[in-house]
């Protein structure tokens, strides 16, 4: 016989359904467990580890691991993942000191990241821990794309947003903000070992309804 592979994600889709279910395969079991024992920080790392934003998406999250509980299989409603996400954040304490550092050795690469969305930040993020220099290029004055602008405040308090940007942006992102990209080509041409285009689908959906295209 041979030993569980917990890399392979298929691993997951046999045992643990809400964890296959989420995007980031988040450990869903084992940050609930230690929710369950007041190990708020210890879950909320858990979380960052692998979806970045655990204060957001604790309020905003449309929950697909919620739709695969096995709880939700036994009794009328299933185990409110999303909402013990939020439980973590708002009880963490101060976690400066355990957010893992860049290593002081960088590997050489430079990359430019066009957008200060969620995709960007996350970019951002992960190349900075693996020694990569990061240069984020934003056209307006705050980042968080979407986030910032298309959820209400009353949804997403802007210093719940504010906080997780910032403790990405401490890992040394080199940021250009109120800054327009009008050329694709032009940027190309820059010092740059690669580009990441994180600019994000902002266009909306159209509404189908008798008289909408007289009324535009």
């Amino acid at each position: 016989m041979f030993p569980t592979d917990t890399k392979n994600p298929d691993h997951y889709h046999k045992v643990v359904d809400c964890q296959w279910a989420c995007p980031a395969h988040t450990p869903v079991p084992e940050y609930v467990r230690l929710i369950s024992r007041g190990r708020y920080d210890d879950a909320y790392m858990v979380n960052w580890e692998s979806n970045v934003f655990p204060g957001v998406l604790g309020r905003v999250c449309d929950r697909p691991c919620e739709t695969a509980c096995r709880r939700g299989r036994v009794e009328e409603q299933p185990v409110a993942i999303c909402r013990l996400k939020r439980v973590a954040a708002d009880n963490k304490g101060t976690l400066d000191e355990r957010f893992p550092k860049p290593p002081e050795e960088k590997n050489g690469k430079h990359v430019a990241l066009i957008g200060g969305g969620p995709a960007s930040l996350t970019v951002a993020r992960d190349l900075l821990l693996e020694g990569y220099d990061v240069s984020l290029f934003e056209r307006g004055q705050q980042l968080g794309g979407m986030m910032r602008s298309d959820i209400p405040s009353f949804r997403l308090p802007q210093n719940v947003l504010d906080e997780e940007i910032d403790v990405i942006l401490k890992l040394g992102v080199d940021l250009h903000s109120g800054v327009n990209i009008t050329s694709l080509k032009d940027f190309l041409e820059r010092d740059f070992d690669a580009v990441f285009v994180g600019t994000g689908a902002p266009r909306g959906r159209n509404l189908t309804v008798p008289g909408r295209e007289e009324a535009a």
